[in-house]
């Protein structure tokens, strides 16, 4: 008899805007989450054993709600950045996702923490210093409660922080399989690599 196998797709937002970024020069849509997606369980698909197969439980996404305060630059230059384009398009991508079919979104917050010299133009303007508060404990809170419930028999991990392997290695000792996903990035901490199951 066939074994069913539940799978989570856990994303780190900030992660999978990034590398998406990266390899395909645009920041994703919501039908580029849809693709990406079906291409990670085919993947699965293809490392499944004969006698089983995989279903998509849910897919959670975490993510800071853009920060849209008014800041005073040292050079007394007042920004809001509610009126920043990255605010209108972090607030119209978490609105497309509460209607994903099987999503979640969860939301924490961004900090604000200064300014700091942007490398890439050290003579120009400060950058402002932002700081995700919240998405790694709630990634973490959710793998320790679908592993300790049997939720799901696998997760997905989409991200690169090494700040989730006390999670990971809590989910393998309850008999749940890790799958990590870091998006074809080349360089991945050992630690990462020693605590999941699976990269993909």
């Amino acid at each position: 008899m066939s074994q069913v196998n539940k799978v989570s797709i856990l994303i780190d937002g900030a992660f999978f805007v990034y590398r998406f970024t990266v390899l395909n020069s645009k920041g994703p849509r919501v039908k580029d989450l849809e693709a990406y997606v079906e291409n990670v369980m085919t993947k699965l698909k293809n490392l499944c054993c004969a006698n089983s197969s995989d279903i998509l439980f849910r897919i959670f996404y975490y993510d800071c709600r853009p920060y849209g305060s008014t800041e005073t630059r040292p050079d007394n230059v007042k920004i809001d950045f509610s009126k920043e384009k990255q605010f209108a398009a972090a607030n119209a991508f978490h609105q497309d996702l509460r209607t994903f079919p099987q999503l979640a979104l969860r939301l924490g917050d961004l900090s604000f923490n200064g300014w700091k010299v942007d490398p890439k133009n050290p003579s120009g303007p400060p950058k402002p210093d932002f700081r995700q508060k919240s998405v790694d404990m709630k990634i973490g809170l959710d793998i320790a409660w679908m592993s300790s419930k049997r939720i799901v028999d696998k997760i997905v991990l989409v991200a690169g922080d090494s700040d989730f392997v006390s999670p990971m290695k809590f989910a393998r000792r309850e008999g749940i399989l890790i799958y990590l996903d870091t998006m074809e990035q080349k360089q991945i901490k050992m630690i990462l690599k020693e605590h999941s199951d699976f990269i993909m």
